[in-house]
């Protein structure tokens, strides 16, 4: 075997030189360098159980220094991007971090008498005020080195910034700056973003899911993809956004669905007397028989009646017979936690989910 640089991974990995295309004999059963094949992997059935998904732990970091040896272990045990087997990749962790300390994930009730103040802007502005309270490396707040807009890193004020700051940056730690960006379309390494505007990176964007269509916030990690080639934009997340003007985070086509009606029937409920506001939860939430993450939390009251109405909404978006069988499991706990309802996708083009919460709690 030898030692090959995988340049997508930024990695390198151990190619062997007995394959019967380069006809090499294959190394003698009492050589040192012997190594059976590895047997055959079996792809695992899906799982009704939902994958746990916890807030990172540690610094705001998606980047790492190169191993000097070949063989060194990682400094710590967090997988990164790179790391095989990784069923969410640590930079989706890392924005949803962002997305739910800056509450964008949150949309309170209407207040008396006038509209939603929510704008590209402002959903900008709170990921940049969340963003002081998190380190990319120990005294070094993110919000040092976040950027929300393409024209710094088009200027290379972004790589700029990044040199001088390396010259004092913490040792054993790579330095990194990020984008987050509001992206019209992406398409394997490149983000297409407003006014024609393109991003190229190293490695494919990656998402979770399917593709949805626009819009997405996307978050991108740029650091030294090695010394001959400086700074670049070395890997990105997209994560598709309910509206441009509401950055409530969807996992596909019928949670934006949802979660649109639910700004809209915002303004309907006011109307009469009945405040509604909700959450995407990103992370597990605690509750009394353990940890849960529905998919919706409705938060309701109506003030004729004083009634207040705390439920758990669950997307149904498949009839596939796994997928049912998971959200079968899904939703047998949410039931011991608390209050559910469901909303099928049928349902949802059908009637909208306005008829769906007045069939299950009787309002709307």
């Amino acid at each position: 075997m030898s030692a090959a640089y995988l340049s997508e991974a930024e990695t390198y990995y151990l190619r062997r030189l007995t394959s019967k295309r380069q006809r090499r004999p294959e190394h003698a059963a009492d050589c040192p360098f012997f190594r059976e094949q590895a047997p055959q992997r079996f792809r695992e059935k899906r799982s009704t159980e939902a994958p746990v998904i916890d807030v990172p732990d540690g610094l705001f970091i998606a980047h790492r220094l190169a191993p000097e040896k070949l063989a060194e272990a990682p400094a710590d045990s967090e997988p990164d991007d790179r790391s095989r087997g990784v069923t969410i990749p640590r930079l989706a962790r890392l924005l949803w971090q962002l997305m739910d300390m800056a509450h964008v994930n949150e949309v309170h009730p209407l207040p008396t008498g006038r509209g939603r103040n929510m704008t590209m802007a402002s959903e900008f502005a709170r990921l940049r005020h969340a963003a002081m309270r998190l380190e990319i490396a120990p005294g070094i707040p993110l919000s040092a080195h976040l950027y929300t807009h393409i024209d710094p890193y088009e200027r290379k004020a972004v790589f700029a910034r990044l040199r001088k700051a390396a010259r004092t940056w913490p040792e054993g730690l790579a330095p990194q700056a990020f984008l987050a960006l509001y992206a019209n379309d992406i398409s394997g390494t490149t983000l297409f973003l407003g006014q024609g505007k393109e991003l190229d990176l190293k490695t494919r964007v990656q998402y979770s899911g399917s593709l949805i269509g626009p819009p997405y916030l996307v978050l991108v990690v740029v650091g030294e993809h090695n010394p001959r080639d400086g700074y670049a934009a070395l890997r990105a997340f997209a994560q598709p956004l309910a509206r441009t003007s509401a950055f409530i985070p969807v996992h596909n086509h019928y949670e934006r669905k949802v979660a649109c009606d639910l700004l809209d029937l915002q303004y309907h409920l006011r109307k009469r007397g009945i405040a509604l506001g909700f959450k995407r939860p990103l992370f597990d939430l605690p509750s009394k028989i353990g940890t849960v993450r529905p998919d919706f939390v409705l938060d309701i009251h109506d003030s004729t009646t004083g009634e207040i109405i705390e439920t758990a909404l669950e997307v149904i978006t498949s009839e596939d017979p796994e997928y049912l069988a998971a959200k079968r499991h899904q939703l047998a706990l949410l039931g011991k936690a608390g209050r559910v309802i469901t909303a099928r996708a049928a349902t949802i083009d059908s009637h909208g989910t306005g008829a769906i919460l007045k069939a299950n709690l009787g309002i709307g």
